[in-house]
């Protein structure tokens, strides 16, 4: 059985002039760097989750990490999936982990970096799960470059319950709104109704897989604006996680249409200027009318 494994965390990021002491780019890294740097907590959100938590012994899964927010825009930001946090031993390789690809779609590394970072990234990695029943944690350590001293430590970890067919409580998420293939257009709003919803840490809104925001508060709704969206199909999906480690997970189809509703307020602007011309002219017409009337009567009185 097939369930979604979702975690999330502040971030903690910390100081060298790339993310990683072997410079910018891709490669395989143990937790931490070598001389104690990345000590500094992030204001950043780190959000790491799978819609496979119980693969069978060796099963392909996929693990995607969503960073938001924090310190590092402009600067080099990277992500280390990891099997434990500790300065050893601590590669997916440890557990009994196989990197299919990480998010090069090329390479198997389980360190990825941007040299700019944006204020958003998604990355997914690729892994084959170890060949041995029993439960497993995967880790996600962020770090900053450019010499800021800051990173973050996963440190709920995402749980798999590899060859179990024990599936641990999960919380019924419901999307309200919008309905499956609405035609939308304008400012949306999407809400969501979670069951059980007492001692929930978080709720994300993800659109087409990007992390939009992270609510961990009561009411799960969201305003967005779909101008932003290029017309066409958009995933909406939403992922919990309650304080017992019950996790859940919705999603819903929603069609984009500004172009349309764009042009249908053209045609209502156009509608009211021509309207409005018309009103005016006739207005003018009678005025003419009235005053040539007028002009008549006087010439009558004076002769």
């Amino acid at each position: 059985m097939t369930l979604l494994a979702v975690l999330s965390g502040v971030v903690v990021l910390s100081p060298m002039l790339s993310a990683y002491n072997n410079g910018i780019g891709d490669s395989t890294e143990e937790y931490g760097c070598s001389t104690g740097c990345h000590t500094v907590q992030s204001s950043s959100v780190i959000t790491m989750w799978s819609p496979n938590a119980t693969p069978a012994e060796g099963e392909t899964v996929t693990v995607i990490v969503n960073v938001t927010g924090g310190e590092a825009s402009g600067a080099p930001l990277g992500v280390a999936i990891l099997s434990a946090l500790a300065t050893s031993g601590s590669l997916p390789s440890n557990a009994g982990w196989t990197i299919v690809s990480d998010p090069t779609g090329g390479s198997t590394n389980n360190y990825h970096e941007t040299p700019t970072y944006t204020g958003s990234v998604s990355w997914t990695w690729t892994l084959k799960a170890p060949n041995t029943a029993g439960d497993y944690t995967l880790y996600a350590r962020e770090v900053h470059g450019n010499g800021d001293t800051f990173s973050h430590d996963f440190t709920t970890g995402l749980v798999f319950l590899v060859g179990s067919d024990i599936i641990p409580d999960t919380i019924a998420v419901i999307i309200t709104s919008p309905i499956e293939n609405s035609q939308v257009s304008g400012s949306l709003t999407v809400a969501a109704s979670l069951i059980p919803s007492e001692g929930i840490l978080y709720a994300t809104l993800s659109i087409d897989g990007t992390l939009v925001d992270n609510k961990t508060t009561q009411p799960f709704s969201w305003t967005i604006d779909t101008q932003l969206l290029i017309d066409g199909t958009h995933v909406i999906s939403v992922a919990t996680r309650n304080a017992s480690g019950a996790v859940g997970y919705d999603e819903t189809t929603i069609v984009v249409n500004n172009s349309e509703a764009q042009q249908v307020m053209l045609n209502w602007v156009w509608t009211m200027v021509a309207g409005s011309v018309l009103m005016i002219a006739l207005v003018a017409a009678l005025i003419v009318i009235a005053l040539i009337a007028r002009s008549r009567k006087m010439d009558k009185k004076v002769n």
